[in-house]
């Protein structure tokens, strides 16, 4: 007799073909593709294991949970030692939260009451309201592991994540196994967040919008409307924020709350004008030293990813917004604000910092990680990898040297001169030397300065530099040639990395996914020709006379970083759009062209996704400045200054 499964629907992250699981569940009868009320219970592909990306999966298909916390020690996969058929025994641990609140946890494998507040040291836990099991709850199945199994009795609000292999072992058992060691994930379904504005009278009665009144001159908006809000992440975290109850005072802050600027009422960065300081850069700073932390602290790359953009994109509506921020309510509205950074801003407010941030000043874990990730060519796993093995600074990372690739080794031994910020009129000093360098190769090279400093930074860290031409043969294979001249000047004493992929395919515009690229390699971010060198002005006051006392004498200048680019003319505004923006400009560009135009972004030009014929968007323009706006017309775009696409 065939196993009866309960309810089940398949999560579909990370399967690229499930048609063989599909009729294999038809023919037992489980559910793969529909959600359905009775679903309790979720199958998940053995590489989808970070509850940041599950809770995500899961609110796409309608689902939001909260993660179910059991106390101290009774993480997933461990069992309460208990008596064989008695129910584990609750535990009452009171302690102080960080707002010097009692904090109530119950230990328990059954049953929960509220609870405040609280975390393990990688996982940030929400507080949950108080709901136990009844034994008229329904039950998933009647061939489902049920307390006389040795199992307890679901929440009727709960929902398990299983592996998939939960599924193959049982249908090879021949019976339904015990769920604990499959468990991926245990949630309890909550309610999505309402706007402010809506509230139930009594449980019994219908939904009532009470429109704000007329003094606020507030304009309600639904931050949930566009469906595309990533995840807010909570991995990583020290401490939790605290919970800041709303005063009188906040109230009376919100009825003065300005109404949402049309462009913050979208959620493309790339249509905001975003400048470079904004009212609420001091509460920005804090919330980019958070994401820095989560991008160092998380262990699992795909957690770290969303948890990064979900902070990027909360970072650039705030920058983008025009007024001081006075109140909880007024943040919640931007566009990709979620629920913890929300928290932050009250703490924030309240107290003037953010116990996260302040805890990870002191953790040398964070200090540690911070300083490797700082060198070229190390990631956040690199810098975890380096303090496992017992390195702690620069001078560890000196006798571990020949283990080192080489652009590291060069990162390394430059980290200090390149942390060095540079003025723009330096900057502006060695694009003119590249410039001047690459006419007398070839000569009608044209130049823009992109990056930091078409942003309208004071000082940089690096300089960006597009070159292009308007003979389409002059720019091919240029990039190798421009580097030979500026090492024979003496201006690039180390090349750090090089690419020639736009050569390779002949400069076409971006390579199309129907076609190979060179090497069979990923293209990534950026596919245009471009060099990352070290930098040194060869030239200093003294130079010949230290040269006649002692030929060997070293150049006192300091090294810096420049990254030259090549791009040919039939796409260089394209190029100019794409090394301009702040990295969240440049994401939701790319994001934007493709959910919205049909279109493939890349610095190389533009296509088009459904059968990869390139779109010219810089016909007739006949400067750079009229190609860059050109292609702001052609994606549908209004004119945005380099000065206003500040989204870092």
């Amino acid at each position: 007799m065939a196993l009866e499964f309960p309810p089940i629907y398949l999560l579909k992250a990370h399967f690229k073909d499930i048609s063989e699981l599909n009729a294999l569940g038809k023919k037992i009868g489980v559910v793969f593709n529909t959600k359905e009320e009775a679903v309790k219970l979720f199958l998940a592909h053995e590489k989808l294991k970070s509850k940041v990306r599950i809770e995500w999966e899961l609110r796409q298909i309608g689902i939001t949970t909260e993660a179910v916390f059991r106390g101290p020690g009774l993480n997933h996969g461990e069992k309460e030692q208990t008596q064989k058929g008695s129910p584990p025994r609750k535990r009452r641990k009171v302690e102080k939260n960080s707002d010097g609140r009692d904090l109530i946890v119950l230990d328990s494998s059954t049953e929960s009451e509220a609870e405040s507040e609280t975390e393990s040291e990688t996982e940030r836990k929400s507080p949950r309201s108080s709901r136990t099991t009844s034994p008229s709850s329904p039950t998933l199945s009647r061939n489902f592991p049920t307390e006389s199994d040795g199992f307890p009795a679901w929440d009727k609000d709960i929902i398990k994540v299983l592996g998939v292999a939960w599924y193959d072992d049982s249908v090879k058992a021949g019976q339904l196994l015990p769920t604990e060691r499959y468990l991926v994930y245990e949630g309890r379904v909550v309610s999505a967040p309402k706007p402010a504005w809506r509230i139930h009278n009594k449980p019994h009665e219908p939904l009532k919008i009470l429109p704000l009144p007329e003094a606020t001159g507030a304009k309600p908006y639904d931050k949930y409307r566009d469906g595309r809000s990533k995840p807010h992440t909570t991995r990583g975290r020290i401490h939790t924020p605290h919970l800041i109850h709303e005063t009188t005072s906040d109230r009376e802050e919100e009825s003065q709350i300005p109404d949402l600027p049309d462009d913050l009422k979208q959620p493309y960065s790339c249509k905001r004008q975003t400048p470079l300081h904004t009212p609420n850069d001091s509460f920005i700073a804090q919330l980019k030293l958070i994401k820095e932390a989560r991008l160092l602290t998380d262990a699992e790359e795909s957690s770290s990813e969303w948890s990064v953009r979900a902070y990027t994109g909360a970072i650039s509506s705030i920058a983008a917004y025009p007024f001081s921020l006075t109140s909880a309510r007024e943040l919640s509205r931007l566009p990709g604000v979620g629920s913890s950074t929300v928290e932050y801003f009250k703490e924030w407010k309240r107290y003037g910092h953010i116990t996260e941030v302040e805890n990870m000043k002191k953790d040398e874990r964070i200090t540690t990680w911070r300083s490797f990730y700082g060198i070229f060519d190390v990631g956040a796993k690199t810098a975890r990898d380096w303090y496992n093995k017992g390195w702690r600074d620069l001078d560890d990372v000196a006798q571990g040297f020949g283990s080192l690739s080489r652009s590291q080794q060069i990162g390394a031994k430059f980290y200090e001169e390149f942390e060095e910020r540079m003025s723009r009129d330096e900057v502006e000093n060695i694009g003119a030397v590249v410039l001047h360098e690459a006419n007398r190769k070839e000569p009608g090279f044209e130049m823009v300065i992109c990056g930091g400093y078409r942003r309208g930074k004071p000082d940089m860290g690096d300089v960006d530099v597009v070159l292009t031409h308007r003979d389409e043969n002059a720019t091919l294979n240029f990039i190798g040639r421009i580097r030979k001249r500026l090492e024979k000047t003496g201006h690039i004493t180390h090349s750090l990395r090089q690419f020639d992929t736009n050569s390779k395919r002949g400069q076409d515009p971006l390579a199309w996914k129907g076609k190979v690229k060179p090497g069979g390699k990923k293209a990534g971010f950026d596919t245009l020709d471009k060099i990352f060198v070290a930098w040194q002005d060869p030239e200093w006051p003294s130079k010949a006379e230290d040269l006649e006392r002692n030929p060997q004498a070293k150049n006192p200048n300091i090294h810096r970083r420049v990254d030259i680019i090549v791009t040919p003319w039939k796409t260089a505004g394209c190029a100019i759009v794409g090394w301009s923006g702040g990295n969240m400009f440049e994401r939701d560009l790319r994001l934007y062209c493709r959910q919205e135009l049909g279109y493939k972004f890349d610095s190389s030009g533009v296509r088009r996704l459904d059968n990869g014929d390139w779109v010219d968007l810089e016909a007739g323009a006949d400067t750079l400045l009229e190609k860059e706006k050109k292609v702001f017309e052609g994606l549908g775009l209004k004119w945005i200054e380099p000065t206003m696409r500040c989204t870092e």
